[in-house]
């Protein structure tokens, strides 16, 4: 174990790695992703707002420039990495999303 990343105030239900495995993207239960320099045990950006339930998975785009959250609100998100800023919201499900792939 090289690096315990912590700061998340609820239990993390996801992780992500970048494509280049230099970055890790967590997602929790207190309603906030995070990405982390898991090398240099560092957090780089924090990600939230959007969703009011807990977050339950993401997926990084291939570029590393974007990514999808989903969660219990039953929407999932696409942002724009280094803004935080969410692009779009996917709306539809009627019962909390699960996963994405």
């Amino acid at each position: 174990l090289a690096h315990t990343l912590e700061g998340h105030s609820g239990a993390v239900l996801a992780v992500a790695w970048t494509k280049n495995g230099r970055y890790i993207l967590s997602a929790s239960q207190d309603k906030s992703l995070r990405l982390w320099n898991p090398h240099a045990g560092t957090h780089v950006k924090t990600y939230s707002g959007p969703h009011n339930h807990e977050v339950t998975d993401a997926i990084i785009s291939e570029d590393n420039s974007k990514f999808l959250s989903c969660g219990g609100d039953k929407a999932f998100f696409q942002w724009d990495v280094t803004t935080a800023q969410v692009i779009r919201k996917f709306v539809g499900h009627d019962r909390k999303i699960n996963a994405l792939a």
